[in-house]
């Protein structure tokens, strides 16, 4: 049976909690991206880099639009997504591994009861923080059947009652497709946009909201408020500087131009100052399946091939 997907805006879901996010920064043992050895590597960045690419080359088109419904789950569908990402990355640039769709909702679940203690109640909306933490201390989980469990299709009633009950003990550590090895805060556009050409996806967790009309460029004017968690995916340079964000409300919450490097419906183009006064937030996070954050995948991947 379909689910409602009305108002989205309604329901984003995420948590500004400061304090949660430096608890979990505390347990990282690089705390800031600008630590990493990507992060202080000093040499020139590409022009642009559109992590859609990568998924291109894996998986032979763009990753499906996804819609979070009428539930605030959008910290599993932005971290998800800059999941979903790495992985491309990753195979593109030789990894012997396989794509494979990345579910939300015990990513919801787990951030909120098993990282997050159940302090939020009985309200929707996780921290940015604690689906990172999640996706590293647990298993990230393929979006298929799992014996009684069938996470085949996104369920809001599924995200709601895990979102309270935590996920099932039987299906922690089911299937790892992908380890998440290391976590790391990104807070300034510089570190995103170094993490990006590293091949990490991003979450980015603020409350700027944005027009729903993309302009010629594929950009949205930073307009309003929304406590939401999205996925940057890629950026680009010169006179008009700027990052590509994957938003979680489906295929046609956003009209207009898609912008450089042709990526999907369902996000827009964002300014770097808006996207510097986002990240300074805080609760941003970049995701490696290595062991810390390298910055190999730059040095392998071609970001110059895209259609």
């Amino acid at each position: 049976m379909s689910e409602p997907f009305d108002s989205p805006q309604d329901y984003p879901g995420w948590i500004d909690d400061p304090k949660a996010v430096a608890a979990i920064a505390a347990l990282q043992p690089i705390a800031s991206f600008g630590d990493t050895e990507a992060g202080q590597d000093s040499s020139a960045l590409p022009a642009y880099v559109f992590l859609w690419d990568a998924a291109r080359k894996v998986t032979g088109g763009l990753l499906p639009p996804r819609n979070q419904g009428n539930i605030g789950t959008c910290v599993s569908f932005g971290t998800a997504r800059a999941i979903e990402y790495t992985m491309c990355a990753e195979i593109a640039a030789g990894e012997p591994e396989h794509f494979r769709t990345v579910a939300t909702e015990p990513i919801y679940g787990g951030s909120r009861v098993e990282i997050g203690k159940g302090r939020l109640g009985r309200g929707d909306g996780s921290v940015g923080a604690w689906a990172a933490q999640w996706a590293k201390d647990f298993e990230i989980i393929e979006r298929a059947k799992h014996g009684a469990y069938d996470l085949s299709q996104y369920s809001v009633t599924l995200s709601r009652t895990w979102g309270q009950s935590g996920v099932p003990d039987n299906l922690e550590g089911v299937a790892r497709l992908h380890p998440i090895q290391a976590i790391t805060k990104i807070t300034s556009w510089e570190q995103a946009k170094r993490a990006l050409a590293s091949g990490y996806g991003i979450s980015i967790s603020s409350d700027q909201g944005f027009s729903m009309t993309r302009d010629a460029d594929g950009f949205a004017r930073a307009v309003g408020s929304w406590s939401h968690c999205m996925c940057l995916s890629g950026y680009q340079t010169g006179i008009r500087e700027g990052g590509r964000i994957d938003n979680s409300w489906g295929a046609s919450a956003h009209t207009g131009p898609t912008g450089a490097g042709n990526p999907g419906p369902e996000g827009f183009w964002a300014d770097a100052r808006t996207l510097e006064r986002m990240l300074a937030y805080g609760d941003s996070w970049a995701f490696s399946a290595f062991a810390g954050f390298p910055a190999r995948p730059r040095k392998s991947l071609d970001w110059t091939i895209h259609t």
